[in-house]
């Protein structure tokens, strides 16, 4: 039965086979043909990362997520990784704007890389009982930095969102040590000051602000955005209606999920969402602009209030508010604005996606030279060379801190350099350290916030993800796909008042239970039985 059961999973896998000739053909160096393979190697490392590189060279492939700036295998840091464990990486770079599209594709050939970097939780939990993915968890006696991270960060209760109904964990997660507050309101505190105003703490407080701010520019939309999910995911914690999976929250008291965008707290949310554009408050186009929009808003006084990443867009919106409005300009982080669930900020998550490998690695003669690699990217020196760099050239160490070099620090993007030498790609740092976050961002508002965040309890738990096997997993998708067509209908047109909020909630909340919710509910609650 189990073995049906996986068959089947993979057939599903394999009807994305069709569209998959071309990219596979392109990724034919990278599917494992390795002229070293008889070299094995040393397996393991220590937990301090000190590197092994015994044996001879052998080559590993990957599919490389390439964001940030295109991918060169002449990278400093790269060729440093390569000389430290002794391997030469073969690597397939796809542009992130098709990456989880056609990480599908290559996934279902038979060409699949020793490692397919940054998959999505989706597609981990999809393929886990299929058989095509090598079961991490088994192997992780071979794996000692792992799993000290794993201990180290009290991230197992996260990671379990990640395993498969029989327990099997598939994916080497990508993770951080400390959960950033860098997604938050963004304010224009110059134009308070200007005015004797004070920030919004509330989001009574932050209606009246806006109404002030229309009356004083009424030209201006004050409040402003780039879509509903974004929306809803930073500012939807305060109302109580994220972070979710799906739409629905597991009840701990009750032992059962149930769906948000049906209950009350909902429908305060969009209520007050519906006010704000029907008073001028809020941006007709909040649900739709691009981050460049934004800042073209926010920067030349059409917008003064929104919710966004901060970090290095905080940065960019400053500098170009500068040259559009003059030197005085400034936007300023602020820390979440309560509403009725409190002070609440975003999701603390830890883990934001995994790396996959191939269950027929397993067979390959320099199998425990992969496991060797892959853990060292978990070890001290393997995290400190991705994101920091080369030591004495890119960072170095003062009074056991380190530090970045005048030579980063003098530069105009120090993201971007530190990119452009192969460092702090999405694709090899398995870790990303907070004190490396602050060191880069340079923000004493990021850095009070992230703490505050994480002390006082503004940032809400990481949704329990519902145990489904392959067959339900597919249930799921069809169900959810027509929930979700309808919700995200029903939100504009709620919002934007296309239909009534008072008049016809009733009818919504009828219609999007049989559209699938009520189906979903309980797919879910069998789960847990």
């Amino acid at each position: 039965m189990e073995k049906n059961k996986k068959a089947g999973a993979a057939a599903r896998w394999i009807k994305l086979a069709a569209g998959a000739l071309a990219l596979s053909l392109a990724l034919g160096a990278c599917g494992g043909n390795n002229e070293n393979e008889g070299a094995a190697g040393t397996a393991g490392g220590s937990s301090g990362g000190a590197a092994s590189s015994g044996g001879e060279t052998v080559t590993l492939s990957m599919l490389f997520y390439e964001t940030g700036v295109p991918f060169n295998k002449d990278w400093p840091v790269l060729k440093e990784l390569e000389s430290r464990l002794n391997v030469k990486l073969d690597i397939q770079a796809v542009p992130k704007s098709d990456y989880q599209s056609k990480a599908k594709i290559v996934l279902s050939s038979d060409k699949i890389p020793d490692m397919v970097t940054n998959i999505n939780q989706k597609t981990v939990l999809e393929l886990g009982s299929s058989g095509t993915l090598l079961p991490i968890g088994d192997y992780m006696d071979k794996l000692p930095n792992l799993k000290r991270r794993i201990d180290e960060y009290k991230i197992e209760t996260e990671l379990d969102n990640w395993r498969d109904p029989d327990g099997k964990l598939y994916v080497l997660p990508f993770m951080k040590d400390y959960a950033n507050y860098n997604r938050s309101p963004l304010i224009r505190t110059d134009v308070l000051k200007a005015n004797g105003l004070q920030a919004p703490t509330t989001v009574d407080e932050l209606y009246d602000l806006l109404k002030k701010l229309k009356a004083l520019y009424p030209d201006s939309y004050p409040f402003t955005g780039t879509s509903a999910e974004d929306l809803r995911t930073m500012f939807g914690p305060a109302w109580g209606v994220d972070g979710n999976y799906n739409g629905f929250l597991y009840n701990k008291e009750t032992d059962k999920f149930e769906y948000v965008y049906t209950s009350d707290k909902y429908k305060a949310y969009v209520t007050f969402l519906n006010k704000l554009i029907k008073e001028g408050l809020a941006d007709p186009e909040m649900f739709t602009s691009t981050e460049d929009q934004v800042l073209q808003k926010v920067s030349t006084g059409k917008s003064f209030v929104y919710y966004f990443y901060n970090g290095e867009h905080k940065s960019n919106v400053n500098l170009l508010g500068k040259e559009n409005s003059g030197s005085g300009f400034e936007v300023s982080i602020l820390p979440p604005i309560a509403g009725p669930n409190g002070k609440k900020s975003m999701v603390g998550e830890r883990i934001t996606s995994g790396m996959l490998i191939p269950a027929s690695a397993a067979k390959k003669p320099y199998f425990d030279r992969l496991l060797q690699f892959v853990d060292y990217l978990y070890s001290d020196e393997g995290i400190d060379l991705l994101t920091w760099g080369i030591e004495g050239d890119t960072y170095e160490v003062k009074d056991g801190q380190k530090q970045f070099t005048e030579k980063m620090l003098s530069a105009d993007n120090l993201n971007r350099s530190l990119w452009e030498i192969g460092a702090a790609n999405a694709s090899f740092v398995m870790l990303w350290p907070y004190k490396w976050f602050a060191a880069v961002l340079k923000d004493k508002e990021f850095e009070q916030y992230t703490e505050e965040a994480n002390t006082q309890g503004w940032l809400v738990d990481v949704p329990k993800v519902p145990k489904l096997g392959a067959d339900q997993r597919e249930e799921e998708n069809l169900l959810y796909a027509g929930v979700n067509d309808y919700f995200a209908k029903m939100q504009e047109q709620f919002v934007y008042g296309k239909v009534s909020i008072e008049d016809g909630w009733d009818d919504y909340v009828k219609e999007i239970r049989s559209v699938g919710v009520d189906k979903l509910e309980k797919l879910y609650n069998d789960s847990l039985r």
